[in-house]
């Protein structure tokens, strides 16, 4: 199984269970490292700007967009942040 489908089915549970946004952007940096030598640069970018919602709400994308994200990472389609 990819990581990008992996990542995506995680991120979904992330957000079913309304996880707070800055704990998601932890998690996102800790998924990112813990599989750096494996990500090419479009999934790095999404990885690191997710990581961005640990810095404060102001930084957060709604749940709504995080679980598109998620099924759009699930479904193998391009992102779009």
């Amino acid at each position: 199984m990819s990581l990008r489908i992996i990542f995506g089915q995680e991120l979904k549970n992330f957000v079913v269970d309304r996880k707070p946004t800055t704990q998601i952007g932890t998690w996102a940096f800790s998924f990112y490292w813990d599989n750096i030598e494996q990500i090419d640069s479009d999934f790095e970018n999404i990885l690191l700007t997710i990581n961005k919602m640990e810095l404060g709400p102001e930084f957060a994308f709604p749940y709504e967009e995080l679980e598109q994200i998620a099924d759009d990472l699930i479904a193998g389609r391009d992102v779009k942040l």
